[in-house]
């Protein structure tokens, strides 16, 4: 068998399998397509080769390694480190299918296990904090009011950056039971109910935009200023643009910097603090493992101090007005040992 070089199997890999093959998702192909980029000419300072002659006999243990390193040395996150090895070993499992003399090298990388990284705080908005951010735009003219619908879709349904881009209008469904389909990770699809306001809003948006036609059925509900699908940086862009205006009217109450993935978390605070369900919060978010939706209830102070409070109430409460250790001397004089 002729030993193809590495950057056939790269190309291969990211041209015909993970599109084509494997069918993944655009989210996963694009977060795969980056990681090569970044490795190759790690590669090529490592081996100090060019990269027409990389082989597959520099794709190594050792390597691979030493690259994961410069990612944290750079100052990417675990996280970030993490998906980039997960991109590798699925280029790992592909080159094994037409190249089993790479098989021991290959399935030493497969064996490197994922870093564990320390559980971050969530960040999201209370309904304060919420009302201040959809009080911000100018809804009197068409492009702020589109942005006032754009923020109360996203903090009503909870949905991912991903899934909010490609809302089609016939996925749109504002008659009671007023609804979304969104079309998920892995291709799976659901329901996300919105309430009555933000279907009244839509309804309005969608009337002012004309998109009630048979016409627009598959046109996106939300295009930007040019007609064309928005990206994930547009949405930023005009999340960012509120934040700065809030900011400015609550410096000390309102953070200076948030991403769009706040309203997700603010949505599944909101619905587990009205003592919702994980599993109807669970289904709501998309998410596949009730482990991920959990992180919620774990982050929760109000019901964390609830049940502090109706724990301690079992508990008899020491009389204060009968503490008298100023003319305690035995009492002070342990305070006093106990404290040095």
């Amino acid at each position: 068998m002729k030993n193809k070089n590495l950057q056939y199997y790269v190309s291969t890999f990211l041209t015909t399998y993970l599109g084509g093959d494997r069918g993944l998702s655009e989210n996963t192909s694009l977060s795969y397509n980056k990681a090569f980029p970044l490795l190759i000419p790690y590669l090529c300072t490592a081996t100090g080769k060019p990269i027409n002659k990389l082989s597959m006999d520099d794709f190594t243990i050792e390597n691979v390694k030493g690259f994961l390193n410069s990612l944290e040395e750079a100052g990417n996150s675990i996280s970030t480190r993490n998906q980039r090895l997960a991109a590798i070993k699925s280029f790992c499992r592909f080159v094994l299918e037409d190249s089993p003399q790479h098989m021991y090298s290959l399935q030493q990388i497969l064996n490197l296990k994922t870093k564990k990284s320390d559980t971050t705080e969530l960040t999201y908005l209370s309904a304060t904090q919420l009302g201040w951010l959809l009080e911000e735009p100018d809804y009197t003219n068409r492009y702020g009011f589109k942005d006032l619908v754009i923020l109360t879709i996203l903090s009503d349904t909870g949905v991912r950056v991903s899934e909010f881009i490609n809302i089609r209008v016939s996925d749109v469904r504002t008659v009671s039971p007023a609804q979304i389909l969104i079309h998920g990770k892995g291709g799976k699809t659901r329901w996300v109910p919105i309430s009555t306001k933000a279907s009244d809003l839509l309804k309005t948006y969608m009337e002012k935009e004309n998109l009630l036609t048979v016409i627009q059925q598959e046109r996106y509900l939300f295009v930007n200023r040019s007609g064309k699908q928005f990206t994930r940086a547009g949405i930023t862009y005009i999340l960012q643009k509120y934040i700065d205006l809030v900011h400015a009217k609550h410096p000390l109450e309102f953070p200076e910097k948030l991403s769009p993935h706040c309203l997700r978390h603010t949505k599944a605070m909101m619905l587990l603090e009205m003592n919702q369900n994980l599993i109807y919060i669970r289904d709501i978010l998309g998410h596949e493992h009730m482990k991920t939706t959990e992180i919620y209830a774990r982050t929760d102070s109000k019901q964390i101090r609830q049940a502090v409070e109706e724990a301690s109430a079992a508990v008899p409460a020491v009389d204060s007005d009968k503490i008298d250790y100023k003319g305690n001397k035995e009492l002070l004089s342990w305070l006093v040992n106990y404290c040095k």
